[in-house]
């Protein structure tokens, strides 16, 4: 029984995050946040953060054109930073504001030009 429990769980979380590769080689997962990583370099524990707390994280390595689902309860003038780790381990992070009702897709794209990271919206 406890397996079974632990089972449930695990599956529950899984369901409010997750990453896939952007070729169209995994089903769509839903998620109103939604970050694709554009970088050659992958990246690790990509978290979303409001008012110092953490709302979401997947600590699961993001390749090139990898995209993660994050799931924000529905919210308007929501403040909340968007961080990532790099393979130097260093961390990057940005603060956006945007409306989550029922229906909207956030987009973001993490890049790396010219010896740079940057995290913002994505076309």
């Amino acid at each position: 029984m406890k397996k079974l429990c632990l089972l449930f769980s695990s599956i529950t979380i899984l369901l409010f995050t997750g990453c896939g590769a952007a070729d169209h080689t995994v089903s769509h997962q839903d998620g109103n946040l939604i970050i694709t990583n554009y970088a050659t370099q992958e990246i690790t524990n990509t978290t979303i953060t409001h008012l110092g707390q953490t709302i979401a994280v997947s600590p699961d390595a993001i390749q090139d054109t990898q995209i993660c689902y994050f799931t924000i309860d529905p919210a308007n003038d929501y403040v909340y930073t968007v961080s990532f780790v790099d393979q130097q381990g260093e961390e990057h992070a940005r603060e956006f504001t945007d409306d989550f009702t029922k229906d909207a897709q956030i987009l973001i794209a993490i890049r790396y030009d010219d010896t740079a990271w940057t995290i913002d919206y994505d076309n």
